[in-house]
């Protein structure tokens, strides 16, 4: 396939006057693109349609003495018409279309304080009925695991001090074993603890 040069495209015809435009576009940092030779005669159209002409053209279009009427100069035939509903955003198509083409009504949103409680419960139905809203879901029921209170006399002296060291929640819980021991089996190791007195 040839590269598309200034000097090999047919200025008369509106798929081929531009397409060299668009030989090693800028890219990025140091690179370049030229797009596949199927996109550019498209690409091409687009430019002449949307009235851009190179400045050769309009220099032919010049009287002896240099000057060019506004008459002279080419019409724009095309335009962009942004989309009409949704964001207006590059992803969000809009449409090139003639000239004289009227844009196309603009959608407008409803605003729900504007309207009655009764048509704003239809609304929000709906809302519900497209799956924008969901509606809650009955919490179903869970069984829940209580813990029995940890009992000292069913451990051991280490197993009872590493406990209220590091597993009880707080004093009030330490205080609670500790009263458990006294009325247990009352282990000096665990009750003359210091790290529990004033307990």
């Amino acid at each position: 396939m040839r590269l598309a040069l200034q000097s090999n495209c047919d200025q008369s015809k509106p798929d081929q006057a531009h397409q060299w435009v668009f030989t090693d576009l800028p890219f990025g940092q140091d690179q370049t693109f030229t797009p596949d030779h199927k996109l550019i005669p498209e690409w091409s159209q687009r430019l002449d349609d949307a009235g851009y002409r190179h400045v050769d053209q309009i220099r032919a279009l010049a009287n002896e003495d240099g000057f060019i009427h506004v008459d002279q100069l080419p019409q724009q035939r095309k335009r962009f018409r942004p989309p009409y509903r949704g964001q207006q955003h590059y992803l969000n198509h809009g449409d090139w279309c003639d000239m004289d083409e009227p844009d196309l009504e603009p959608f407008t949103i409803p605003d729900p304080a504007a309207h009655t409680p009764h048509e704003q419960a239809a609304m929000a139905e709906r809302m519900y009925y497209t799956g924008v809203l969901k509606r809650a879901e009955p919490e179903p029921d869970k069984a829940s695991v209580s813990r029995a209170p940890f009992n000292p006399s069913d451990h051991t002296v280490a197993s009872v001090n590493t406990y209220l060291e590091w597993g009880a929640a707080d004093d009030a819980e330490r205080s609670r074993v500790l009263a458990a021991e006294m009325l247990g089996k009352k282990r000096q190791q665990i009750l003359r603890n210091p790290k529990w007195k004033g307990l």
